[in-house]
């Protein structure tokens, strides 16, 4: 890259009157019209400036985004909504942190058009890289904030503005609608790197703040190195709240950015805020806390904070400490509303992982004040004021706050299991946690620093880290990489021409014919095919392969890019240059027709039933079963089942056209969303588009049926939850659904003959079955209870006399492990003084061991006395012991214990 001063050289500028600079603290460079600056003029290189003072027109959020949109439409620019903040459309990406992610990369590698250009949108972002800051520097750093942008993407020749008019529009917009001057406007020259693309930037900053960021992107980062791009994209951000923030200049961006919100979270959780004077004092210099992410303990900054405003830094902590947390809730709970509402399920993995994280902080926030109030009252009066201008918000509430009462609850479950493992490790001579270890216990068990500090207090003294979930986040923030795939045969098929797929131009083709272009091992590859390669989840084709002399089965089909490869049984005779005919195994392909087609009904009926949330978390279809994994926060119940099942033959029995059809990949976005996009981004610049008329759309490779009512019906075999926030359903469609409830229904039916009763009556039958059964279990164990009350005390009556200990040894053969311990409670109760040795029946033999409490206090242990008789197995405590013998030998066992009885105390 040329140097900046040559790259940011523009004209508007200079015309202007502005002039380059070096920050005397910082070393930027920057361009401002005042010839006596020194400084860059952002905090902490000078204190904020519009503190107490703000600007001639005071903004809220709504109506400083509609005056962006409106002057940008007015300059030619067109609107686009926002994009959701789960980026579905990327594959190394989890989180919408920058409006440019919109267009990355088809848009800004020029391989797709842009939705429009020039555009102009306000995105709303998260990113958690500086989620310990938030608070602390009193609206400067959010992990939820809105980008308002204006993108060009300039195309070869075809220029639509550039460097010029970007800073133009950006200095009309600053003075005509923020109503500031030249002199309160300093452009910080930088370098801005992102999603692979790279650029010259100009950061904006007015009154000491940085409100927006003027990036050329021009280039892409590759191995290292920059390239040049063939689109120029202008990619700008504005930031939404900082602006509202500067025009109010309040103390804090939290009053006019959440006016409503504020004052009741404040009631609620019972916070006061620190003194007026004091805090837009502070407010000048609070800009210091983002020392934190450079090693510097908050205590220090705190301290240092405190000696330039002349007071006590423990008075200036506890003052504004509650204030901070509070300005965290009410920044992580709208991140929280905006993650669920566009689809996150809480997990442990990916996008889920940093919901997860989010929440967790806020509920750690909330420990912190020792407020009494859910997480989920605060998550709803987020939604009640936000829904206003993002009404989707309060369609998906109840999903929202039933998730996020969820999570609670899984994470009070975890601070409990987390204290226990704390207090093994401690007893095991664990001295020291250091932040990785800390990282560590988070990842693995969910269980937050602090926690571990309060559990380890005063044994270990840990220290946590003030940036500690910054760390976090920043090593689940995006996709990890992944190992170079291996491309299939990619030796053999290099140079061969594309194979022509049969299958997508006619999936009802049963057989083709074809030119044999190459044969190695036990491969063939022709120049077309009507064989379904494996791909998407769904099974290759299999048939046979004719030809002058002979045939072979194909038994596998797979593809390498662009070229299909079939495994054959005996590709002896196949010769290049050879005309065969290939005959599909038709009654498996048709099968996997229809459970593909049904793959996507169903998933369509859990969209439905369940919510819009729901999506394709993996998927395999088979020829008699298939099984589709969806992204849902809890099981699934059996009336929810039902409900799906219903849903998804009504489909069914619609007969609904299935479409399919090859779009533009940014026509088919903008049409029909990134619901398209289910298990996966699919790759490339061209989609094939699967619809189910009027029903369900999505991008996919596989092959389908012509109508819903050649599925035939759908059966759920079962679901099963297979890890956090995902669900497994199986199911069968067609003729292996019909045998499947035939076969149920025969099964029923057997059992009725066997109850006696009718079908209908089945139900009524077990349950007569099922209280019958209970009873005569409760019967038995009354009889047991009496027959080991009796036998105790006849046990007790014969027992051995050893050094003061009676000792019993008795075999129970139709004993089970509750029978014997009964027993022996029994035994220890009625002489304390007793050493009980029981065993049971089976192979192998449960064993017993329980000691009377005057055995105990003389020092006697049932583990020791069990691990002796078994050789080192078995467990449980000083009272009762368990264990298990190959065979029984009473006179060792005597002598075990009298030897054992000799040692005690006396």
């Amino acid at each position: 890259m040329q140097k900046l001063e040559n790259e940011l050289k523009v004209d508007y500028l200079l015309e202007r009157g502005y002039i380059r600079r070096k920050c005397e603290v910082c070393g930027e460079y920057f361009w401002t019209v005042d010839p006596d600056r020194n400084t860059c003029g952002e905090a902490p290189c000078e204190p904020y400036q519009f503190i107490g003072a703000g600007l001639v027109r005071k903004f809220g959020c709504d109506e400083l985004r509609e005056k962006y949109l409106s002057f940008f439409e007015a300059r030619g620019h067109k609107r686009i909504n926002r994009y959701p903040v789960v980026a579905r459309w990327r594959e190394d990406l989890f989180l919408t942190d920058a409006s440019i992610i919109d267009f990355q990369p088809y848009v800004t590698e020029g391989l797709i058009p842009p939705p429009a250009n020039p555009l102009t949108i306000s995105q709303v972002c998260i990113r958690l890289k500086d989620i310990d800051k938030v608070g602390l520097t009193l609206g400067r750093h959010l992990t939820i904030f809105e980008m308002m942008a204006h993108h060009a993407f300039n195309r070869g020749d075809r220029e639509i503005y550039w460097k010029n008019e970007t800073v133009r529009l950006h200095h009309e917009f600053a003075m005509e609608v923020l109503g500031v001057k030249d002199e309160d406007i300093v452009y910080k020259e930088g370098i801005w790197e992102g999603g692979g693309n790279a650029g010259p930037d100009f950061e904006c900053v007015i009154k000491g703040l940085e409100t927006a960021t003027l990036v050329f992107m021009s280039y892409r980062v590759k191995n290292g190195k920059y390239e040049k791009l063939s689109t120029r994209t202008v990619d700008t951000g504005y930031g939404l709240e900082r602006m509202v923030w500067l025009s109010n200049g309040s103390p804090t961006a939290f009053q006019p950015v959440y006016p409503n919100q504020m004052e009741k979270f404040r009631r609620v959780l019972g916070v006061r805020l620190p003194d007026e004077k004091l805090l837009k004092e502070y407010s000048k210099i609070s800009s210091l806390m983002v020392k934190v992410e450079k090693g510097v303990s908050l205590r220090n900054i705190r301290m240092e904070a405190a000696k330039i405003l002349d007071v006590d830094w423990e008075e200036l902590d506890k003052s504004l400490t509650p204030m901070e947390r509070l300005f965290g809730l009410l920044d992580h709970t709208k991140t929280i509303t905006f993650m669920l509402a566009d689809g996150l399920i809480p997990s442990n993995t990916n996008e889920g992982y940093l919901g997860r994280l989010v929440i967790r902080r806020a509920l750690k926030l909330l420990r912190l004040l020792e407020a009494d109030v859910d997480l989920s009252t605060l998550v709803d009066i987020q939604i009640k004021y936000l829904s206003k201008s993002f009404p989707e918000l309060l369609e998906n509430r109840d999903r929202i706050l039933e998730i996020v009462d969820l999570e609670e609850r899984r994470f009070n479950q975890t601070i409990n299991r987390g204290m226990k493992i704390i207090g093994r490790m401690l007893k095991e001579g664990k001295d020291k946690f250091t932040p990785e270890a800390l990282i560590e216990l988070y990842d693995t068990y969910g269980l937050p620093p602090e926690i571990v500090k309060e559990v380890a207090y005063p044994k270990v003294d840990v220290e946590v880290p003030d940036n500690f979930y910054e760390l976090v986040a920043k090593k689940h923030y995006s996709v990890p990489p992944e190992i170079q795939e291996v491309v299939p045969f990619e030796k053999e098929t290099s140079g061969m021409p594309s194979t022509e797929p049969l299958y997508y131009k006619d999936p009802y083709r049963r057989e083709f014919e074809a030119k044999v272009l190459k044969v190695f091992g036990k491969h063939v590859i022709l120049d077309r095919t009507a064989f379904y390669p494996e791909g998407g989840g769904q099974p290759s084709d299999t048939g046979i392969l004719k030809f002058d002399g002979g045939e072979t089965r194909v038994i596998s089909v797979t593809k390498s890019k662009d070229v299909i490869i079939h495994e054959v049984e005996d590709a002896r005779h196949l010769k290049v240059g050879m005309n065969v005919k290939g005959f599909i195994d038709w009654e498996k392909r048709l099968s996997l027709m229809r459970h593909h087609t049904g793959t996507h009904v169903l998933l369509e009926a859990c969209k439905r039933i369940l919510g819009g949330h729901v999506r394709q978390a993996g998927a395999q279809k088979g020829p008699r079963e298939s099984r589709l994994d969806i992204a849902h926060y809890k099981p699934i119940s059996d009336e929810e089942l039902m409900k799906i099942e219903v849903e998804a033959n009504k489909a069914i029995m619609s007969n609904l056209p299935v479409i399919t059809r090859w779009m533009d990949r940014g026509k088919a976005e903008r049409e029909y969303g990134f619901d398209i996009y289910q298990g996966g981004v699919v790759p490339g610049v061209k989609l094939r588009i699967v619809e189910i008329k009027g029903y369900n759309i999505q991008a996919c490779g596989g092959t389908h049926v012509r109508n819903t009512g050649e599925v035939g019906p759908i059966r759920i075999i079962r679901s099963k939850r297979i890890q956090d926030g995902v669900v497994r359903l199986e199911f069968a469609a067609g003729i292996p659904a019909l045998l499947l409830i035939e076969k149920e229904r025969m099964k029923v039916g057997s059992i009725a003959r066997r109850l006696g009763v009718d079908n209908e009556r089945i139900d009524e039958a077990v349950f007569e079955l099922l209280n019958r059964e209970k009873s005569l279990r409760k019967q038995v164990e009354d009889l047991y209870e009496r027959y080991n009350e009796i036998l105790s005390k006849k046990l007790l009556e014969n027992g051995v006399e050893i050094e003061g200990v009676k000792f019993i040894a008795h075999t129970e053969p139709k004993a089970d492990r509750l029978m014997l311990i009964d027993l022996g409670g029994r035994i220890i109760e009625n002489d304390p003084n007793t050493i009980a040795v029981l065993l049971g029946g089976g192979v192998p033999i449960p064993l017993v061991v329980m000691l009377g409490a005057s055995v105990r206090e003389r020092g006697g242990d049932a583990v020791e006395i069990i691990r002796l008789i078994t050789g080192g197995k078995g467990g449980g405590d000083k009272r009762l012991a368990q264990g298990a013998l190959r065979e029984t030998n009473f006179e060792k066992l005597k002598e075990i214990i009298f030897e054992y009885v000799r040692n005690l105390k006396t």
